[in-house]
């Protein structure tokens, strides 16, 4: 009534959120790799894969933050994303124009595979059409390489099989491995031994890895404590909670305006502790 504004208090969810948010645009060391992972079909990998990209290129800027559909045959980025990919934008169209990963590539010649989104960041879908034959590791190295000229962050929406290349790749090689874990003992059983096997095989990967616990219909509450035991007893640092999202569970193309406050809250906080890995804290 009077004109005046009101500060936000200092522990309120509203600053809690710009705090978050000011870590999110703190300038990178370098190109980084963010990889999403979990053996698990099912367990929501592409829509999380999605939707934290968004948030990253929200926050950061358009032209900063990459997706790449890294199955070894092709998976569903394609089909979640706003703007659905034009045909010949994949990664072996792009691989096959740009042979050569250490030869400069002009920004408008990389745009030109890749889709924009309406948060500002880009997607490339994976092998579409020819499954004759698959990505492996090399692909996912070169495709990296091209991708670093003009573009801060790649996030890998990695496959199901872990003995893939573009998966061993994408886990090595991952600045941060972020691994959605639904309330489901299956999901969760996958997601231990893949950790438990990165640990024995990967140098430091658990303080790279966020494990994000998802809501849905169905969940079994009990998983939840004992898959937060057996992380922590792996030594996971960092075990986050992700609250139920309809539109991750619909199938439906995602885009940032659409999703629940709840979920943009918890995608930000997330972002934040995914940069504060990159970066240190």
């Amino acid at each position: 009534m009077l004109g005046l504004s009101l500060a936000p208090k200092a522990q309120s969810p509203e600053m809690r959120l710009r705090a978050a948010e000011s870590v999110i645009t703190r300038a990178l060391p370098d190109f980084s790799v963010i990889t999403v992972a979990n053996p698990k079909g099912g367990v929501g990998k592409t829509p999380f894969a999605v939707a934290l990209t968004q948030t990253l290129a929200d926050l950061r800027g358009a032209s900063t933050v990459v997706c790449a559909d890294f199955g070894e045959v092709g998976g569903s980025l394609a089909n979640r994303v706003a703007v659905r990919p034009s045909p010949g934008n994949d990664v072996p169209a792009l691989l096959a124009a740009h042979p050569d990963p250490d030869v400069d590539i002009r920004p408008s010649a990389l745009s030109q595979h890749l889709t924009r989104q309406p948060s500002g960041e880009d997607i490339i879908a994976g092998r579409r059409g020819d499954t004759t034959s698959v990505l492996g590791e090399d692909h996912a190295a070169h495709l990296a390489a091209i991708v670093a000229q003009h573009r801060d962050i790649l996030v890998a929406d990695t496959g199901n099989n872990p003995l893939a290349g573009t998966w061993k790749w994408a886990v090595a090689t991952a600045d941060v491995v972020v691994v959605p874990v639904p309330l489901r003992w299956d999901a969760a059983d996958a997601a231990e031994e893949m950790i438990t096997e990165l640990a024995a095989t990967t140098t430091d990967v658990l303080q790279r890895t966020i494990v994000v616990i998802t809501a849905g219909p169905g969940d079994a509450p009990m998983v939840e404590q004992d898959t937060v035991e057996a992380l922590r007893d792996l030594g996971v640092p960092l075990v986050a909670r992700m609250p139920f999202e309809p539109l991750f569970a619909s199938g439906e193309r995602l885009a940032l305006p659409r999703l629940q406050p709840h979920t943009r809250a918890a995608l930000t906080r997330l972002a934040e502790e995914v940069v504060k890995t990159i970066t240190g804290p």
